[in-house]
């Protein structure tokens, strides 16, 4: 008996989507065309804080329990949820745990019946998190593996381009498909568009597109920031640089979230590095030698002493950044940031992330 329940995680959303259509696809099979948009009830999983989380949850568990109306089946599909638990340095409000996990319990322990239907796709989910237990034991779980390095991304794209590119009938030579993808980028929708893009260009009896073509109507993507990109900016209180690698992270609902939590953690470093450097620990080409005992353990338990992985270069390079700022400054800048989380949080404009940085960045107090 084919799944009720599906979950699909990955970054990529144009691959969680394709996969989820497939599923709505198999499940409204015998319905009619015409009335094959109304058996299907899309709930917006991607919301910013708390009390938008907590509607999710009731709207998707209102859909779910509710059966088909005038159609023989119904498909509830949880799209793009962006607050199951991840690990690092987000955390979900506890509210917000104990509704999710609470409807996930009620749900394992009420099967679904057989002409209801329940898709589910989000970018992340800790394997370890009760929510990621409770959806094994009821559910078909497919995780899309994606590189984090943004030059794995690019290369991930390139070895995906061919099954891409045969759908609109095409093929690229290595040095066209490289090409294309330094020019498109790694998002795999914007792959697909540009390719629907070359082959309108082409015309429908081209088979295939050279590099001569990709220069002429593949358009340049806008490039990958990378969260090092704002914390580098605000090491060395560049406020221009900051800003704009921040727009590129603006883009997203709930950018703040995640921003602010890499921001104070970012301070939070810094604040050991000036400390270790004011007491002679720490110098511009990484740790000293033949630091206290008790020193070691401290700096370890916090993320970046001699012990842990972080490399000389990494370590140096903190310092210098930490040679920007006073000891004071750094622990104010990190509990700015962590008061400007809990308002995002709990519903304030992202913007106030970027208002916040630029303020700290330029005052220092």
């Amino acid at each position: 008996m084919a799944a009720q329940i599906h979950l699909f995680v990955g970054e990529d959303d144009w691959s969680l989507d394709e996969a989820a259509k497939k599923v709505v696809a198999r499940a409204l099979a015998d319905v009619a065309p015409e009335n094959r948009v109304s058996a299907v009830e899309i709930v917006d999983g991607d919301r910013p804080n708390m009390d938008l989380q907590l509607e999710s949850i009731r709207d998707c568990e209102a859909s779910v329990t509710t059966p088909p109306f005038l159609e023989p089946v119904k498909v509830t599909w949880w799209k793009n949820v962006s607050f199951f638990p991840s690990g690092g340095n987000v955390k979900l409000a506890d509210k917000v745990k104990t509704a999710l996990e609470e409807f996930l319990e009620r749900l394992a322990k009420s099967p679904l019946p057989g002409n209801q239907f329940f898709v589910v796709t989000a970018p992340r989910l800790l394997k370890t998190s009760i929510c990621a237990k409770l959806f094994k034991s009821m559910a078909e779980v497919v995780e899309f593996a994606s590189a984090k390095r943004a030059n794995d991304k690019l290369d991930a794209a390139v070895d995906r381009l061919p099954e891409l590119a045969a759908a609109e009938g095409l093929v690229f030579s290595p040095d066209a498909a490289r090409a294309f993808i330094a020019r498109a980028g790694a998002d795999t929708r914007t792959i697909v568009s540009e390719l629907a893009k070359m082959r309108a260009y082409l015309g429908p009896d081209a088979k295939e597109a050279t590099a001569d073509d990709v220069a002429q109507i593949t358009s340049i993507g806008p490039g990958e920031t990378e969260p090092w990109d704002v914390t580098n900016a605000a090491g060395d209180r560049n406020a221009a640089a900051a800003r704009l690698a921040l727009a590129k992270f603006a883009v997203k609902p709930g950018w703040g979230v995640f921003m602010s939590a890499i921001l104070e953690k970012f301070f939070r470093e810094l604040v050991v590095y000036r400390d270790a450097v004011e007491r002679g620990w720490l110098g511009s080409y990484g740790w000293k030698k033949g630091l206290p005992a008790e020193a070691v353990r401290a700096l370890d338990e916090a993320g970046v002493g001699p012990g842990v992985s972080k490399n000389n270069w990494a370590c140096g390079r903190g310092a210098r950044q930490a040679a920007n700022w006073t000891l004071r400054e750094l622990r104010v800048a990190r509990a700015r940031m962590c008061a400007v989380r809990e308002k995002v949080v709990s519903g304030a404009d992202d913007g106030l992330v970027e208002t916040e940085l630029l303020r700290i960045m330029m005052k220092g107090e």
